[in-house]
């Protein structure tokens, strides 16, 4: 009986505590067991399986997710550049707009056909009221 309380208590370098002996256990991680994929074979890695499918399907989402963040930013550049464009489109017809309307310009586009801007300015026109209306 003492012997076997001596294989698991040590004495602490002469102290009078008694030290637990450490157990070694046969599980093991190490390089090797990652090489040739030994690890993959334990018990646990079971129990495990659902959070690192997790991780896994969380990791698939986060780099969809930067490629859809990516497209959208090209996809805004692409929007700025056509909008620079159609407003410069729209800042020149508008323009060709205002100087086309001008009373001078219209008056000459008009003269081939007989028509000539008006001198007099328009008159008013009064309406009688009857009593039957």
């Amino acid at each position: 009986m003492k012997e076997q309380k001596n294989n698991i208590l040590k004495l602490n370098k002469g102290k009078d505590k008694p030290v637990k002996e450490k157990k070694t256990s046969g599980k093991r991680f190490s390089m090797r067991s990652i090489i040739t994929g030994s690890f993959l074979e334990r018990e646990g890695l079971l129990k495990q399986l659902p959070f690192i499918l997790y991780i896994s399907l969380l990791f698939v989402i986060y780099i969809a997710n930067s490629y859809y963040g990516e497209r959208t930013i090209y996809q805004i550049e692409l929007n700025k550049a056509e909008l620079i464009e159609l407003r410069s489109e729209y800042i020149t017809a508008k323009s060709r707009l205002m100087t086309g309307t001008n009373l001078s310009k219209v008056s000459e586009k008009l003269k081939p056909f007989g028509i000539y801007p008006s001198h007099t300015p328009p008159g008013k026109i009064f309406v009688k009221k009857t009593d039957n209306e």
